[in-house]
């Protein structure tokens, strides 16, 4: 047993660890297609060749076959030192690297150390004195290390670093996502140069025993802890590193980034529309460049007019704070929306509002009040061509005030607890004095409560009974129920406002409209009633839903229930308020 330890262990532990690089390299090729799994493949088929070859290398005494297995081991290894940067860099986002000339040159100096050590029979720069000894039974090498050897060392230590350096980087900027399969890999290269730093400088157990081979063990449990352990292939870094960079490169939207003292530090390419073109522009103070309002980047939202090469456009810019992690602040990240054809827009809308509730509203009731003056001294025949012109304006005045209501009720953000019940009561109320020859039934006694604006609700109820009324009402022969039935009922979330009619129903391309949200030339709706009950229970939290059948029209509003527990909360809120008014 102790011969065994003692003699076989160099062998046995070699041969581990290519059994084990072989055993990840089959796990691994089945998510060859990965970004990065193909490096870490052709990095796993030189460790394999190291380590096998090593192992088998300790049974062969033969001069030739031994100096072919040292020559392969030091081949490996300096390969494996810019395989490991290459696997590093497509692993965390950085592949375009790979085919810049840096990365040439590192290519260039590896097959150039691959030839030192194949031709080093020739020149003897990497060893000298190369000798095959029995150590213990097992075929070791023996030589002198030169200068080669020595710059081997170098730069394969220096590329192992260079990798781990990529990955340990993963580790602290992106955290928990990465953090473990990241950290695994960045270590597993330690154990192997820790043996071949030992071996270069003749710290071994034995004399000729290489133990890098043996430590690629460790290797092995790092990389299968990073593979099967925490799913390295399942989240990638390189996707994140991407979308930070479509995020703030590729953003189609200028982004400046500036210090605590407002200078440039950085921007993307869509900065140029601001003038912020040239390199020139780095910590430069950033009013000075661009042309246009001032904009202060502790503001965390601002317009702002600048001068732009498309001419003067308006941008809504968004600041947000830069720091270390420490709550230590470092500048601000300015993000310039393009807000010019918005603005531009919202400008024309309102002119057209005003004109079409102001000033048509007016001169539509100045010819209102003339055509019935008109029609009172008009003979009989004049006076029914009046008719239809005074219906037609007193229409348009009343949708001209119907549009005045609802704008005033919108933009009021008033709200109150009260029961869809209590207004269905009083808007059928009033539209029986509008609607005298028409008959409404009300269904239903439901108090559930809702905490909304109650202006906005009696125009929703109010339109829609009123659509109903119309619109909707059949022939007399072919019913003989009411008109409109409206009917409020209730689940444990929600409260449903049902308005039926039995009439032909809103037309199908009136309720496409509504539902594409959006009205074109081809296909648009016939008046601002859907409209305004669309947008007042979107307004209010709701939603609405049309069923159209060739019997009549079924409207459904759903709005979500106030909680029991803040219906207390605010009924004793009331009642402290109402004993201090009493006070």
């Amino acid at each position: 047993m102790d011969v065994f330890s003692t003699t076989l262990w160099p062998v046995v532990g070699s041969l581990a660890a290519a059994v084990g690089t072989l055993a990840l390299g089959y796990y691994l090729w089945a998510v060859r297609d990965r970004p990065s799994a193909t490096w870490l493949l052709v990095v796993l088929a030189v460790q394999f060749a190291l380590t096998a070859g090593y192992g088998v290398g300790y049974l062969v005494f033969d001069y030739w076959l031994r100096w072919a297995v040292e020559a392969l081991f030091w081949v490996a290894y300096i390969w494996l030192g810019a395989l490991f940067i290459a696997f590093a860099l497509a692993y965390t986002g950085r592949r375009h690297v790979i085919h810049s000339p840096w990365f040439r040159l590192l290519a260039g100096l590896t097959v150039l150390l691959t030839l030192l050590v194949v031709t080093n029979p020739l020149h003897e720069l990497v060893w000298a004195d190369f000798r095959v000894e029995s150590t213990r039974g097992l075929a070791t090498a023996s030589f002198s290390r030169h200068g080669g050897a020595f710059l081997i060392l170098g730069v394969t230590s220096i590329g192992t670093a260079v990798g781990t350096l990529l990955l340990v980087d993963t580790v602290i900027s992106y955290g928990d996502l990465y953090r473990g399969e990241a950290l695994a890999v960045a270590l597993s290269p330690i154990p192997p140069g820790v043996g071949l730093i030992a071996w270069t400088f003749g710290i071994v157990p034995a004399p000729g025993v290489n133990v890098a081979p043996v430590l690629f063990l460790a290797h092995v449990a790092f990389d299968a802890y990073a593979f099967v352990g925490s799913g390295m292939f399942d989240f990638h870094p390189a996707t994140r590193r991407a979308g930070n960079r479509a995020a703030i490169a590729d953003l189609g939207s200028p982004v400046v980034i500036v210090d605590e003292e407002r200078r440039v530090v950085n921007y993307n390419p869509a900065a140029a529309t601001l003038g912020l073109a040239s390199r020139e522009v780095l910590t430069e103070p950033f009013a000075a460049c661009y042309e246009g309002d001032e904009i202060d980047p502790r503001a965390a939202e601002q317009d702002a007019t600048v001068r732009t090469d498309a001419g003067r456009r308006t941008f809504k810019i968004t600041s947000t704070d830069l720091d270390d992690g420490t709550d230590a602040h470092l500048g601000y990240t300015l993000v310039f929306q393009d807000i010019t054809a918005e603005r531009q827009r919202e400008q024309r809308l309102a002119v057209l509002n005003r004109v079409l509730r102001h000033n048509l509203r007016n001169d539509l009731t100045v010819v209102d009040m003339n055509v019935d003056v008109a029609a009172e001294r008009a003979d009989e025949d004049v006076a029914d061509l009046l008719e239809p012109a005074r219906e037609k304006t007193q229409g348009l005045v009343a949708l001209s005030e119907k549009a005045r209501t609802f704008e005033r009720v919108i933009e009021d953000d008033t709200e109150s607890l009260l029961t869809v019940q209590d207004v269905v009561d009083e808007v059928v109320t009033n539209l029986r004095d509008s609607f005298p020859d028409a008959t409404v039934e009300v269904d239903g006694n439901d108090a559930v409560l809702l905490r909304t604006n109650p202006a906005l609700l009696r125009v929703v109820v109010r339109e829609l009974v009123e659509n109903a009324l119309e619109h909707g009402r059949g022939d007399d022969d072919a019913t003989s129920g009411p008109d409109v039935t409206v009917a409020v009922t209730d689940d444990s979330d929600t409260v449903a406002l049902t308005v039926r009619d039995w009439g032909p129903g809103v037309p199908d391309h009136e309720v496409a409209v509504i539902e594409n949200g959006d009205e074109t030339d081809l296909e648009h709706g016939s008046g601002l009633g859907l409209w305004l009950i669309t947008w007042g229970v979107s307004a209010a939290g709701g939603e609405i839903t049309f069923d159209v059948t060739d019997a009549g029209t079924t409207a459904t509003v759903r709005f979500p229930v106030v909680d029991v527990g803040d219906v207390e909360d605010e009924s004793a809120g009331d009642d402290r308020g109402v004993t201090a008014a009493e006070d």
